[in-house]
């Protein structure tokens, strides 16, 4: 017999299921501290500060198509859960992932190469590039091996992949780009123009790449999948890329305050993950209701129990994190800390947390219902816009807030 569960009940088990998911955030604070490394080649490399948040939003971008895509697809029956011996459209996805990951790499050297120049930096757009797709290329393997593993690990257990998966990888997303991009620019010691390793391993890295995505493009060009994938996705993630060269020119613009207040720079890849998560758990899934039928795009969906469990669950666990992000930051900062200046830093990041989720919230649904009422995928092109805009609108309402509280 069917027991009757109260919306107590049910708010509390999706609240505990998302927690379980983004308490993986808060390895966006090791990722933060691993941050400060950056500083030691931004003396040297004027961009640094430029570049870095457009890789963290577009690796976040790429992660959360994928993870959109792949948890659909596990509910839908066209991939399976397992590595060896499993459906075309598995095969697919990883060609349509890297083909993406190859034009946003291109696609952020030249953004940041020209927002370099705009703001008076000095700028190679050679360096940019190739610092770009080798930080990319490696981020994505490593990033699609993780997930796909996360993803069966978790569906095999009768878990959601849609709450679960983009939280965790978009932590341990943070953490890879945040060390490779800076080991990248340590190896390749560009401020030394007498090695030219940028030259020797950067190029035939870039050349290789574009290779690869020009064959498997034609490998799969009669594939609706991938085609629609590609025509869909490609225009939003260049639009999403001049949101995340916004989000780029403000962290640049308070490089003194964030130096000043190192224990910002420590909780930024952590706060704005935890608001990019909130917006995809809600987003992927609207997105897999919105395919099995069990809900319609309209105004009526907001009246109902299923939302107010949704937004309200997503909230409170940001709220929560939040309070854990205030109390460890301070922890492993090497900074002294008053209780004076905690109770500011809590301040902010619960004020930061509640003005941008609820921003990202309506920019993610209007996004989702509006594109599946175009008869379009909202797993191609929500999370994008949905993740740039988060990054852009969390860094700013963090930059704002910080001004009057720690300037």
């Amino acid at each position: 017999m069917a027991t009757h569960r109260s919306p107590f009940s049910i708010f509390a088990v999706f609240t505990l299921t998302v927690l379980g998911g983004m308490i993986f955030n808060i390895g966006g604070l090791f990722a933060g501290r691993s941050a400060i490394l950056l500083t030691n080649l931004q003396e040297i490399l004027q961009w640094v500060f430029l570049i870095y948040p457009l890789l963290l939003t577009v690796r976040g971008d790429i992660n959360g198509i994928l993870s959109g895509k792949l948890g659909t697809a596990l509910h839908l029956g066209t991939i399976e859960p397992k590595w060896r011996k499993n459906t075309n459209r598995f095969h697919q996805l990883i060609s349509f992932i890297f083909i993406v990951t190859v034009f946003d790499a291109i696609l952020v050297g030249f953004v940041a190469s020209l927002l370099s120049f705009i703001l008076g930096m000095s700028v190679n757009v050679i360096e940019i590039l190739v610092v770009s797709i080798t930080t990319f290329v490696f981020g994505a393997i490593l990033s699609m091996v993780l997930t796909f593993s996360l993803t069966f690990f978790i569906y095999r257990r009768k878990g959601d992949p849609d709450v679960l998966v983009y939280p965790i990888m978009s932590s341990i997303n943070d953490i890879l780009i945040t060390l490779i991009f800076f080991s990248v620019g340590f190896c390749y010691r560009i401020w030394k123009p007498e090695l030219n390793l940028h030259l020797y391993i950067g190029i035939p890295i870039f050349l290789i790449s574009v290779i690869v995505a020009v064959f498997l493009i034609i490998k799969w060009r009669k594939v609706k999948y991938i085609t629609d994938g590609i025509i869909q996705s490609l225009p939003t993630l260049s639009i999403t890329n001049l949101i995340a060269a916004g989000t780029g020119t403000v962290l640049a613009s308070f490089q003194v305050l964030l130096g000043a207040n190192p224990i910002l720079l420590i909780c930024y890849p952590a706060v704005i993950s935890t608001v990019g998560s909130q917006g995809s758990v809600f987003a992927n899934t609207t997105s897999t209701k919105l395919h099995l039928g069990t809900i319609k795009p309209s105004f009526s969906f907001f009246k109902s129990q299923d939302f107010l469990i949704s937004f309200f669950g997503i909230l409170s666990v940001g709220f929560l994190l939040n309070l854990i992000y205030s109390a460890i930051g301070t922890g492993i900062t090497s900074e002294t800390i008053s209780f004076n200046f905690y109770l500011r830093l809590l301040l902010l990041l619960f004020a930061t947390n509640l003005i941008s989720f609820f921003l990202v919230f309506m920019i993610s649904t209007a996004a989702s219902f509006l594109t599946y009422r175009f008869g379009l995928d909202p797993d191609n092109l929500v999370n994008p816009i949905l993740s740039s805009s988060a990054d852009l609108i969390t860094t700013s309402v963090l930059v704002l807030l910080s001004l009057p509280l720690f300037q």
